[in-house]
């Protein structure tokens, strides 16, 4: 079951941080941390000893366990202004927030938005969108960091029953972070 959480959310966070090519001591900001995705790219990162800010709403404390330094409320309209800026790189995750990512970029850093959303090139900050690829070798990668407890999954298991129910809560953003996956009773 855990590794139902990884084809989708754990390729996307995988090539998201290989394509934004960070180094140790680097920083990056990820928006909406809280999310299965964004939960495995801040493992990953922190793994690799790269700084992390994540946005979030009330999983703080979660996120600073999986290797955030730094957790900020996305509810808040100021959040952009509550976090140092000069990043290395941004990872957007959530709707609606590459504007707000953008200006606490450094010049010539660059930004990365998996929500189709990202904002013209300024400053010499490359920006662009990216979509997950299948790809074999990488998610062997991943099952076996899970298998060996490296990374750290959430999935929620829910009967094959409550499916409507599932959905609704996805694309109602109430899935809290969780990747569900439905099984049969």
């Amino acid at each position: 079951m855990h590794a139902a959480a990884l084809p989708v959310n754990g390729l996307t966070a995988l090539q998201a941080l290989e394509k934004l090519d960070l180094s140790r001591g680097q920083r990056l900001l990820i928006t909406n941390g809280g999310g299965a995705t964004g939960a495995l790219a801040i493992q990953l990162a922190a793994a690799k000893g790269i700084e992390v800010t994540a946005t979030a709403s009330a999983a703080a404390e979660r996120l600073l366990g999986l290797g955030a330094r730094e957790v900020v409320d996305y509810h808040d309209p100021n959040w952009s202004a509550k976090v140092l800026g000069g990043f290395d790189v941004a990872l957007i995750i959530a709707s609606s927030t590459a504007d707000a990512a953008l200006p606490l970029v450094r010049h010539g850093g660059r930004l990365c938005s998996l929500t189709s959303d990202a904002p013209p090139e300024e400053r010499g900050i490359t920006s662009w969108d990216l979509y997950v690829e299948p790809n074999a070798a990488q998610l062997v990668q991943l099952a076996e960091q899970a298998a060996a407890g490296t990374l750290k999954l959430a999935p929620e298991p829910l009967p094959l029953s409550e499916g409507p129910a599932a959905f609704a809560r996805v694309v109602t953003g109430r899935a809290g972070g969780k990747k569900i996956v439905l099984t049969r009773a």
